[in-house]
Order: C-alpha cells, then structure tokens, then sequence
C-alpha cells in the first residue's frame, strides 16, 4: 500500500466544518489527522475508564468512548460552545481485542498474529455538537496485513510507533508499509471516523 496523501479530501471538509474544535485525546495521531485538514484543535486529557466491559467488541469502543467524552463534559473546561470529540479504537481478530501494546514482546505478538491476515479496526466517537447535544457513533473497516517476516517486525518495532496504537502500529507514519489493502474509511483506522462523524453532523 501506498503511503495516504494528506490532507485528502475528507480531512478537508472536515476542517471546513468544524474550523475549530476540543479533542478529547491525548492522541497525537488523532490531533495530526484533524490539524491537517485545517482544525485548530484544543486538547483535553480525559480522565477515563478504559475497561473493556461491553458485551461486545463494538459496545465495548462505544463505552469507552463514551466515557471519554463524559469526562471533558463534566470537567471545568467544558465549553458548550465549541464541538468535541473524543475517540477510542481496538481491532478485532480471531475474537481477540488488540488495544495498546504493554511492552515490545506485546507488540511483536500483535504484529505476527496479524501478518498475512484480515483485521477490523473498530472506532468509535463521543461528539458533543452545539445545538445538538450529545452523540455516540460507530465505525469499523477491514485492513489486510502483508505477510511480514520476523526481520520485518523487528525492524517496525525500533521504530517505537508501535507505542500507543492500538494493534501496535500507526497508519500514518511508516506502518502503511505493513498494510496491503484497507476496506473502508482509513481515517476509521487512524482512529477518529471523520466520515461517519460529519454524516453524522450534517
């Protein structure tokens, strides 16, 4: 897979619509994503429960999501006047949620139990719009691993991007070259559905 020309089109009207906004995420990947397609992006550290406690993959993105989101509201910096997101994403395979790594040896688990393999990357946003409220929304797309070897994983792992991404790479950056092919929205992968929310918001 090639490398994602940034800004692309939907990072575009993106920051359009929303020309300024709170992320609630200390994710530096999410801030990059919504900064480069024009958002002046105000971050707010949420003070969440991560717990995976859904009954399902995709109820358990949504709570944790949700908590987020409920953390910034009820916080002293809460302005109802400006949209906030916060996001959470894990991927799924096999049954298994892959959240952050803990360690190297946790990456290199994830990586080789997705080399050569369908994953889906499950994301989920806690939107607060002005006017409108509060709102809790769902994405999920399929990414294909090329089939890595152990070097190729060793090599990806130096690169410490596996560290806070869930499944133990970032889209952005050099772990597009682990990717063969991704079925749906890539920012969905990145970790803020940017489609779904502006569908959502429109």
């Amino acid at each position: 897979m090639e490398r994602i020309a940034e800004p692309d089109a939907v990072q575009l009207r993106f920051g359009a619509r929303f020309p300024r906004l709170v992320l609630a995420s200390t994710s530096p990947n999410r801030k990059a994503l919504l900064e480069k397609g024009g958002c002046l992006v105000d971050a707010f550290a949420p003070d969440a429960d991560e717990s995976r406690d859904g009954a399902t993959p995709q109820e358990t993105v949504e709570r944790i999501a949700g908590r987020k989101i409920a953390s910034y509201i009820s916080s002293p910096s809460f302005d109802p006047s400006v949209p906030a997101i916060a996001a959470d994403t894990l991927v799924l395979i096999d049954g298994e949620l892959l959240g952050k790594p803990s360690s190297r040896e946790d990456a290199y688990r994830m990586l080789r139990a997705l080399s050569g393999r369908t994953q889906t990357v499950i994301s989920s946003a806690g939107i607060w719009l002005p006017g409108k409220g509060r709102m809790l929304l769902t994405d999920e797309a399929s990414v294909v691993f090329r089939a890595l070897t152990d070097e190729e994983i060793s090599e990806y792992i130096s690169t410490g991007e596996w560290q806070g991404a869930a499944g133990g790479y970032r889209l952005q950056k050099t772990g597009f070259t682990l990717v063969e092919r991704i079925d749906g929205d890539w920012t969905t992968v990145v970790g803020l559905p940017l489609k779904a929310i502006l569908s959502k918001a429109e």
